[in-house]
């Protein structure tokens, strides 16, 4: 599967093509996020360097440089990409499902999978994005919201389905999103991408137990 955060660094055919100008630019621009996230995902952003993505995405200086005005502005670039496909994974996943429930379990298995599949990916995501200054804290402030926003989504729809469940408070509903965070950071800073995975009980369980109480929690675990 081809996506924005694993794209190939396979470069355009030599000699006359059919592809208009902004297709080119499209999946330079693909090459450059990609490069990026592989070679921060490995090196860290602080030892980046402009000329270590242009390498591993096979473009010119000049070429990046008509696309992103730094390096800053390319891991942003990167960061935001891996956010929005990520959320994309996880709605297609959740809304799947007949039932609030089982959306949520499809909804963190697509989340951990995500990961475990992409190691350089989570570690820009979850490390580098710290320390990468200012700006960057405003795009990770930005994605804790969006999720806090899907959080809420899903709140409404179990509210729905299951009438009497209690109304999760805005501030719960990001603590929730900081622990699913805070559980997957510390497997990648420990490089236990891989085993990602084996989350999936805990947060289940801990959504759920926000959601709808112990019980529905345990059940789910159980099943």
């Amino acid at each position: 599967m081809s996506t924005t955060v694993q794209a190939g660094t396979e470069r355009l055919p030599r000699g006359p093509h059919r592809l208009s100008r902004k297709q080119v630019e499209n999946h330079q621009r693909a090459r450059i996020i990609a490069a990026m996230i592989a070679v921060a995902g490995t090196k860290g952003y602080g030892s980046t360097t402009i000329g270590d993505i242009t390498h591993r995405a096979r473009v010119s200086r000049d070429t990046f440089y008509e696309q992103f005005a730094n390096k800053e502005a390319c891991f942003l670039a990167a960061y935001d990409a891996t956010t929005r496909e990520l959320l994309d994974e996880m709605v297609a996943a959740g809304t799947s499902q007949p039932s609030y429930v089982e959306g949520i379990r499809d909804g963190v298995r697509a989340y951990l999978r995500f990961w475990s599949e992409r190691a350089d990916a989570a570690r820009v995501w979850s490390l580098d994005i710290l320390a990468a200054g200012e700006e960057a804290l405003v795009h990770r402030e930005r994605t804790l919201e969006s999720f806090t926003r899907l959080f809420q989504a899903i709140a409404e729809r179990a509210a729905t389905e299951q009438p009497g469940l209690p109304t999760v408070p805005d501030l719960v509903a990001r603590a929730m999103v900081v622990a699913g965070v805070e559980l997957t950071t510390r497997y990648i800073r420990e490089d236990r991408v891989s085993s990602l995975p084996e989350l999936e009980s805990d947060v289940l369980y801990l959504w759920l137990m926000v959601f709808a109480g112990h019980e529905v929690a345990a059940a789910a675990v159980a099943t």
